[in-house]
């Protein structure tokens, strides 16, 4: 199984990102692919990234309509067990979303899809 970062919806939906090409074809992968999924983190993550780009309300509507056809119903949800695995992560220095998307990846065996380091250091990534 492979989940999805948020970097990699950051890169898709902005053309000027130098990832986003690759970001388009991670993303398009979950329809492709049987075994890529979104956490449901990620998606919070996302939508929080846009407002604090400063998206207006009509840009972030206007960004989940795009992407919500993408995305689809490949998306996992963060569980209980998860959230308090990653509360110990954080101990080791992760951030909230970070330290989520690694508990759930380790969790269930999974890859995360994403350049970050920090999570590359607590479990299995590519990009």
């Amino acid at each position: 199984m492979k989940l999805l970062d948020t970097m990699v919806l950051v890169s898709a939906v902005n053309p000027d990102d130098r990832h986003h090409k690759t970001g388009m074809t991670l993303l398009r992968a979950l329809r492709s692919s049987e075994r890529v999924y979104v956490p449901t983190s990620t998606l919070t993550e996302f939508d929080l990234v846009l407002r604090n780009r400063g998206y207006n309300e009509a840009e972030v509507k206007e960004t989940w309509i795009a992407l919500a056809p993408l995305i689809g119903d490949k998306v996992v949800a963060v569980t209980p067990s998860a959230h308090l695995a990653a509360a110990e992560i954080r101990s080791d220095g992760l951030t909230y979303f970070d330290s989520l998307i690694t508990a759930l990846a380790k969790e269930a065996g999974a890859v995360v899809v994403t350049r970050d380091p920090q999570i590359a250091r607590h479990v299995s990534t590519e990009w």
